[in-house]
């Protein structure tokens, strides 16, 4: 079923998000890897949504395979993707990693032609849109792309596990004018999850609804699912940088 935002509005998606610190997240990740001493070639992006973050990891020489369950989003990434390689080649810049988008998802990526893999990222609580019983399999699938040594990053989001009352959200483009409002909660279901619902309004469209359902993970449940699945040696980060509040893994095969 289509996604009211991320495949009919993935550029509205983009303006919400446009004050991320995606070049924090990056530079966490390449930290993160080079501790480690893995200097990657391919790595593996899950929830790879418009490619921000993908198109950094390819403009640092990285082989990106990004995948995404979302139509639209794709979309947007592959634009920026192709937009980049373009400038590049017109500048004659050498060292861009190849990018290669898929649609497919966790907990059973299609990527038997793919592979093996020297790290694998999962920014910005793409675990947390799970359900329960998918966690252990989708980090074991995880693992088993990526190679003796290699390194998973990802990140648990601090959702409210009772639920939260709506909040109002006023988005502004750079000259000061409305792009959206939103208004969004998240409530907690019998089965111990979360409905996040939103109702978004844009100048230029009808108001529109949007709903998924998420789970708020215990960080000590993410670190026993990682042992379950396989996973060696793990670290917690607390965020990816100053004023980040997610809890972020970094755990080796």
């Amino acid at each position: 079923m289509p996604d009211g935002l991320y495949d009919e509005r993935p550029r509205l998606y983009d303006a919400i998000q446009s004050d991320w610190a995606y070049d924090r997240d990056v530079d966490f990740v390449s930290d993160a890897l080079a501790d480690r001493g893995v200097d990657p070639e391919r790595l593996l992006e899950v929830g790879c949504g418009t490619g921000e973050h993908t198109r950094r990891f390819a403009a640092r020489g990285i082989d990106v395979t990004a995948i995404d369950v979302h139509g639209g989003m794709l979309a947007v990434a592959r634009e920026k993707c192709a937009a980049v390689s373009a400038t590049d080649a017109a500048s004659a810049t050498d060292g861009r990693g190849a990018v290669d988008l898929r649609l497919t998802g966790l907990p059973e990526p299609d990527l038997n032609d793919a592979g093996p893999f020297d790290a694998a990222v999962a920014i910005r609580g793409v675990v947390n849109h799970l359900a329960p019983d998918d966690l252990v399999p989708a980090l074991a699938a995880l693992r088993d792309r990526l190679r003796p040594g290699g390194v998973l990053v990802f990140d648990n989001s601090p959702l409210p596990a009772d639920g939260n009352r709506p909040g109002l959200d006023v988005g502004r483009d750079a000259d000061g004018a409305i792009e959206y409002v939103r208004v969004a909660h998240h409530v907690a279901t019998d089965d111990g999850r979360l409905d996040w619902r939103a109702v978004t309004f844009t100048p230029d469209g009808d108001p529109f609804t949007d709903r998924r359902r998420m789970t708020p993970f215990a960080d000590e449940r993410i670190a026993d699912a990682l042992a379950e699945a396989g996973f060696g040696a793990v670290d917690v980060a607390d965020g990816y940088g100053p004023g980040d509040d997610r809890s972020v893994f970094v755990a080796v095969r």
